[in-house]
């Protein structure tokens, strides 16, 4: 069963597309941040199946699209698959 919350995207960097895990949502479930399968419901019905990439900030998880995925300011239902997480690389 997947983790599901409403999120507004926003700009990540030049090329991609992110949005923020609300904290309630990152306690409850205790994510961390890696690469996990999921994928995000756009409000005008695309539904689209993708990696997602949270990364640490400030308090809480950013999540980053891959390129093309949605549109600025678009609100969508994201959905996160917890048992498929992978670790992030060590730099």
């Amino acid at each position: 069963m997947p983790v599901r919350f409403i999120s507004r995207l926003s700009e990540y960097d030049k090329k991609h597309l992110g949005f923020y895990v609300p904290k309630h949502v990152t306690n409850f479930y205790s994510l961390k941040p890696g690469r996990y399968k999921g994928g995000v419901s756009l409000e005008f019905g695309d539904v689209t199946s993708c990696p997602i990439n949270l990364t640490k900030f400030k308090h809480t998880l950013r999540g980053r699209l891959p390129p093309n995925v949605g549109k600025k300011g678009a609100i969508s239902e994201v959905w996160i698959y917890r048992d498929t997480w992978i670790a992030p690389k060590e730099k």
